[in-house]
């Protein structure tokens, strides 16, 4: 297939991650790629590297699927999921880049089945049940789609009656060979209602 005719397939195609679970959640809030989201409490299984912001996924990929590949005390192999998400471990200091990176496990796999794992320095956590203000873009997590996106969901939170309560959550849906310009990412800031929205605790904003 000639190269134009393969962009053009891929750009009408499904995307990639379209067949692999994604975490619950509902929607409180959207506008075009802006949304107020409520997440259910989930488990996932989780590295911490040091490293940049860019490298922290690539170097922590492959741990976690030796996790999911059956490098776990039951030799039991799990399905992926989607996204691939990374976060800041330590919420007291932004200056370490001390990542935590995340694959979440399947719904199916019920908690007292999770296997735990065998190679030290991944662990199986539980993550609470929290709101997140997201931001969905194409292309590439480079320092300046990041940037200028995070500001833009700080806009769209703050216009909305809720405050941003910790650091980002940034998440990868496609796997490295999907071409840069089609990859799917989204940048989440966990929220909580400001005085606006108290007495509006469904979180839509007051007329």
């Amino acid at each position: 297939m000639k190269p134009l005719l393969l962009t053009i397939a891929l750009l009408f195609s499904s995307p990639a991650w379209a067949e692999y679970e994604q975490p619950s959640y509902k929607v409180i809030l959207e506008q075009d790629k802006f949304s107020i989201r409520d997440y259910s409490e989930v488990i996932v299984v989780e590295t911490e590297v040091v490293a940049s912001r860019r490298g922290a996924a690539n170097e922590a990929f492959r741990k976690l699927f030796r996790y999911i590949s059956g490098n776990n005390e039951a030799n039991l192999e799990i399905s992926m999921t989607s996204p691939v998400a990374q976060t800041l471990a330590n919420e007291e200091d932004e200056i370490a880049e001390n990542w935590a990176v995340r694959f979440f496990l399947p719904r199916s796999l019920s908690e007292e089945n999770i296997p735990q794992p065998s190679e030290a320095g991944v662990a199986v956590v539980k993550l609470k049940a929290q709101r997140y203000g997201s931001v969905y873009f194409k292309g590439t997590q480079n320092d300046k789609n990041v940037s200028e996106n995070l500001v833009k969901l700080e806009a769209f939170i703050t216009e909305n009656g809720y405050e941003v309560s910790g650091l980002p959550v940034y998440a990868f849906y496609d796997p490295p060979f999907i071409p840069w310009f089609l990859r799917d990412n989204e940048i989440l800031l966990p929220v909580i209602t400001n005085q606006i929205n108290t007495e509006n605790l469904g979180g839509d904003k007051p007329e």
